[in-house]
């Protein structure tokens, strides 16, 4: 089943030292677009959302991952680490929203 790159592609672009990860996003799309039920592009598309700051999207396809393999503890933490930034970025929200500007002039 050829997308144009070879089988282990995604797994080698999650451990380059300079990850793309929206190429990894794409090809795991991809991937999902042909075997819905792949688990790894599945985990892999849910880490590649993830650190490009999509944690909504992030945390469906870590959620999806966890549905096929329960046990997975990558999987289990990376759904924490996105809970977690989910919460920060929402107090942050928050709090940005509820100081006062300082006006000068």
């Amino acid at each position: 089943m050829g997308f144009g790159l070879p089988p282990r592609t995604s797994a080698c672009l999650l451990q380059s030292e300079l990850v793309n990860y929206e190429r990894v996003r794409e090809y795991c799309l991809k991937v999902l677009e042909k075997q819905q039920g792949n688990f790894k592009a599945t985990y892999r598309a849910g880490i590649a959302f993830y650190h490009l700051g999509d944690y909504a999207h992030a945390l469906r396809y870590l959620q999806e991952a966890r549905n096929r393999e329960p046990t997975d503890t990558n999987v289990l933490r990376y759904i924490q680490l996105t809970q977690l930034k989910m919460s920060r970025c929402s107090l942050q929200r928050e709090d940005s929203g509820a100081q006062p500007r300082d006006v000068i002039g």
